[in-house]
């Protein structure tokens, strides 16, 4: 019997045309499927309703942009920096070469926040919701518009290397960023309290060591767009023409990226190292950078008033050791300046751990926002000017000196920086001071004040409720048993091994 085809004919013979519905249907088929491609993946630009936008603004943004959209909401005297004018047309965050943005820069900052300030995230709202309202605020400044945006088109990219970063920080000092934001990154530069917007409203440089609070983006690409093409409505200006040569974007980026993390990399618990050794009261000695730090993240205070909707200081560095005779802290936060203060509109820079005045046998702790009139804390609190001291505290506004007390420390302050070690005993007599046990998960808090900034009293930074937990003490033992089961070990198995043969043999 002759092989045939699929179609039906001999092996070799061409196959059936297909026919005109076969055809008309194939059409129809690739248009849908074409159709289909364009709705699911293209950017749904087209569906953007101003009007339903505004819906959405009404609901979500005008307590702080305002009903007109010029930064006058209800909230915005509570708020720094302050809230975008909408109606000025001029947007920080951009990546066109021209001061008109694309949708999708408005939309990023709609959906991804803006880090450091009271603008949240909004990847809650249906992406439909976000694209409309991008809609709706394009409509306060037409004008701003109607120039189409523009791409910025960066120099050659040029990877990190230690040749790259040292360029980078010739730049930084040839172009004088270190005026604003301060010669290691702080945001503590000379400049830095003079600095104000298009509006006149305090705006403080962007403090480099601390890449997750980057407005715009933390990545290489969007840092050297910041760079190339600055942030409009503020002092920082666009220096793609400034630089000596194009590719010095990257080197100045590579420069930036070096300065810090990414990620702040937080602690969830407080790990107290055990020493033999003395342990020393400069902070700047090499002992304590062998000690791994603890990063702990810090809000404002916004229970009680005065509520701190602003907070300066959003982590604080910890590390702890301890003896046989007394505990010490090592605490590290950035500060754009050291300040004693005047009592009325700065006051002292300060910051306090603390503890429940005994070890809870339960879950239960005092409330943290410095104990109520019920239960107590105890602070261990170094203020400016005045040093290390022992509080006991019934709530923000009613501290009270511990008589007797032995805690002592030492701070110095560098290049936007505090670096602060205190000390106490580790036992404790009395019911208003903890003792420090090993092995122990030892309740802990923290507090600080950026005097400079108007913080004092309840206006703070501060944390809830951690754990602090002291190392158990090293042992020779440790060293010791390891070795012995091993040999022990070995010898079973040379036992076996012995058996097994005198089996054999037999």
């Amino acid at each position: 019997m002759p092989r045939t085809n699929r179609s039906g004919g001999p092996c070799g013979s061409p196959r059936t045309p297909p026919s005109r519905v076969d055809r008309t249907f194939g059409s129809i088929a690739s248009a849908l499927f074409a159709f289909l491609v364009i709705v699911f993946t293209a950017a749904p630009a087209w569906a953007q309703d101003a009007n339903a936008g505004k819906v959405v603004y009404e609901r979500k943004c005008v307590a702080c942009h305002g009903e007109k959209g010029d930064g006058k909401g209800a909230a915005a005297e509570l708020l720094l920096p302050k809230p975008r004018d909408f109606t000025k047309g001029l947007f920080k965050i951009r990546s066109t070469a021209n001061k008109t943005p694309t949708d999708q820069d408005l939309f990023r900052i709609v959906s991804d926040g803006m880090p450091g300030t009271s603008m949240p995230p909004w990847e809650v709202l249906p992406e439909r919701d976000r694209r409309n309202v991008v809609a709706y605020i394009k409509t306060f400044a037409p004008e701003a518009f109607k120039e189409p945006p523009k791409k910025l088109e960066l120099p050659k990219e040029v990877g990190s290397s230690e040749a790259s970063i040292k360029r980078g920080k010739e730049m930084f000092e040839a172009i004088e960023c270190h005026k604003c934001h301060g010669t290691e990154g702080r945001a503590d530069g000379p400049s830095h309290p003079e600095l104000k917007d298009e509006w006149g409203n305090p705006v403080a440089p962007a403090n480099l060591t601390k890449r997750w609070n980057f407005r715009g983006g933390r990545s290489r690409t969007e840092i050297a767009t910041r760079i190339a093409n600055g942030v409009l409505g503020t002092p920082m200006p666009a220096f793609l023409e400034a630089v000596e040569k194009p590719e010095d974007i990257w080197h100045l980026t590579n420069y930036i990226v070096s300065l810090g993390p990414d990620s702040p990399q937080p602690a969830t618990l407080v790990t107290v190292s055990s020493v033999k050794d003395a342990i020393p009261d400069d902070p700047a000695a090499d002992f304590w950078k062998k000690i791994t730090p603890n990063n702990i993240l810090l809000e404002g205070q916004v229970i009680v008033d005065p509520r701190n909707f602003n907070p300066a200081i959003d982590l604080v560095s910890v590390r702890a050791v301890y003896n046989d005779k007394e505990i010490a802290f090592h605490l590290t936060w950035d500060d754009p300046s050291e300040t004693k203060g005047d009592g009325k509109t700065t006051f002292p820079d300060a910051i306090s751990l603390q503890f429940a005045p005994q070890q809870p046998t339960g879950t239960e702790r005092p409330y943290f926002l410095m104990g109520d009139a019920t239960d107590g804390v105890y602070l261990l609190r170094w203020e400016q000017g005045k040093g290390v001291s022992e509080l006991s505290a019934h709530g923000p506004t009613k501290l009270a000196a511990i008589p007797g007390g032995e805690a002592s420390g030492k701070a110095v302050f560098k290049n936007g920086q505090y670096a602060l070690v205190m000390k106490r005993s580790l036992a404790a007599t009395g019911t208003e001071r903890p003792s420090f046990r090993p092995r122990v998960f030892t309740p802990v808090a923290f507090q600080a004040w950026e005097g400079g900034a108007g913080e004092s009293g309840p206006k703070m930074s501060l944390t809830s409720w951690y754990y602090l937990r002291l190392e158990e003490p090293q042992s020779n033992r440790r060293f010791f048993i390891p070795p012995a089961v091993a040999l022990l070990t070995f010898a079973v198995l040379g036992l076996i091994v012995r058996a097994a043969r005198s089996r054999a043999v037999q």
